[in-house]
């Protein structure tokens, strides 16, 4: 197993936590103190979330009741939303939210996120609100979904996919963008959505492992950039 990177990210504002399947972005705002905290909280949740996803994963893969937290708040994600396809398609969300109560119970924030591939948990003091981007892509731009996110509203989940995120959909979508009470819900419906968006040709949906061995999302089936859709 390897250790957890932690680097400032070059703004110096963002830490980025990577470790295997985990890749967090997070941020924090408050007082100095608080926020080293905070981020001192944050960074020892994932060092140990690793070893709970390994633990978990072929059990969720499989039907079976997860052991972990994280594990468990995919499962109830994937409870509160129809239509869901399973605890695996919430799973980068409850990282996300995970860590995130980490980090606020080790300091006292008035904002702070945690971006997981896409997946984003925020945290907002009363009176506190966050705009933020769902994704970093200069090239796309103009096509942000920039939503104001305000304490008083029930949001504190955001997620993001398609096929220009990571070359897998599990639906023929380009970019859908779900909010929900936590990142693992946001993720659980961003998935319940996409996979009913299928083209109406002849491109067909393959198993994710067949297009990566190690995909968390197992036997779903997914669709690439690779296939051609006909215009028929």
């Amino acid at each position: 197993m390897t250790r957890l990177h932690v680097a400032w990210l070059p703004d110096g504002k963002r830490l980025h936590l990577h470790n295997g399947p985990l890749n967090l972005i997070i941020q924090a705002f408050g007082r100095p103190a608080e926020i080293g905290r905070a981020y001192d909280a944050g960074i020892e949740r994932a060092r140990t979330l690793v070893l709970e996803l390994v633990q978990d994963l072929p059990l969720l893969q499989g039907g079976a009741a997860p052991q972990t937290p994280v594990g468990q708040r995919a499962v109830d994600a994937c409870a509160q939303v129809p239509g869901a396809l399973g605890p695996v398609t919430a799973l980068s969300g409850a990282v996300a939210d995970e860590v995130l109560a980490a980090m606020t119970q080790g300091g006292e924030l008035d904002r702070g996120f945690v971006n997981n591939h896409g997946a984003v948990a925020f945290h907002l003091a009363e009176g506190e609100s966050m705009t933020p981007n769902s994704m970093d892509w200069p090239e796309f731009a103009r096509y942000e979904a920039k939503v104001p996110i305000h304490s008083a509203l029930r949001t504190r989940g955001m997620a993001a996919a398609g096929w220009r995120f990571d070359g897998l959909a599990l639906g023929w979508v380009d970019r859908i963008y779900t909010a929900a009470p936590s990142s693992a819900v946001a993720e659980a419906a961003l998935g319940s959505i996409a996979s009913r968006m299928v083209p109406a040709t002849s491109a067909e949906a393959v198993p994710a492992c067949r297009v990566r061995p190690h995909a968390v999302l197992g036997e779903l089936p997914v669709y690439t950039p690779r296939q051609h859709i006909s215009a028929d």
